[in-house]
């Protein structure tokens, strides 16, 4: 799947920046293992806690307290404003709840959200996993490279 990104960005002379929450840096480790990625990957921020959402990847929070940290609102800012802020041409973002607690009382252990940016777009995919941290993590990471792929790509 990194290949396939890689591939296609490089083709396309395009580049991508992350905004990771709940993914803590995976998502980036799977680009970056891979060579050529420093041709396309801008960078990525990993953003774990409210604080650096909104003091770093400019989410408000006024969004955060009526829609949640973890949310299609907020996923999708955080992608696009990581976009901006590494001036790529893509950007994912993931925020999710791998448990064992919740920040509040508007989403559930097991949801995430996974959103996909561009100039021309903004769009963002809900899941929610019954499973370990470790997996939670490995199969968010998984979901947001082929929700790319998907959106962007398209073959």
């Amino acid at each position: 799947m990194e290949n396939k990104i890689i591939d296609f960005l490089l083709k396309s002379n395009k580049t991508i920046s992350f905004a990771e929450s709940c993914t803590g840096g995976a998502l980036s480790k799977r680009i970056v293992l891979i060579p050529g990625a420093s041709k396309i990957f801008q960078g990525s921020i990993v953003s774990y806690s409210i604080n650096s959402k909104i003091n770093i990847l400019n989410i408000k929070n006024e969004d955060i307290q009526k829609y949640s940290v973890v949310s299609e609102k907020v996923a999708k800012e955080m992608a696009v404003n990581a976009m901006r802020i590494f001036n790529s041409d893509y950007s994912i973002s993931t925020t999710g709840n791998a448990g064992p607690s919740v920040s509040d009382n508007l989403s559930n252990i097991g949801d995430c959200f996974i959103s996909v940016a561009s100039k021309e777009i903004s769009v963002c995919k809900r899941m929610n996993l019954d499973c370990s941290r470790e997996s939670f993590i490995s199969k968010i990471t998984e979901e947001s490279l082929n929700f790319f792929i998907n959106t962007i790509i398209k073959n």
